[in-house]
């Protein structure tokens, strides 16, 4: 897999979530953060950093987004 098929998610204590982009498209706002024009960080990176979100919710999150992927369309 490519690095532009992936997309990294930090929580707030630091563990990382190297997953598929299409399944973090799932969620608006992060579509939004690496879609945005301007150059941004998240953008030129392909990271996303959740200061308030601790791992074991970002690691739900993250599952959510793999579930309804697969079970949406």
């Amino acid at each position: 897999m490519k690095r532009k098929d992936t997309v990294k998610l930090i929580s707030a204590d630091e563990m990382e979530f190297v997953i598929d982009k299409d399944a973090a498209m799932v969620s608006q706002t992060i579509r939004n953060m690496l879609t945005s024009p301007g150059g941004f960080a998240e953008t030129e990176l392909g990271e996303v950093t959740f200061p308030e979100i601790s791992a074991v919710i970002l690691e739900k999150i993250c599952q959510y987004f793999y579930w309804a992927l697969q079970y949406s369309r």
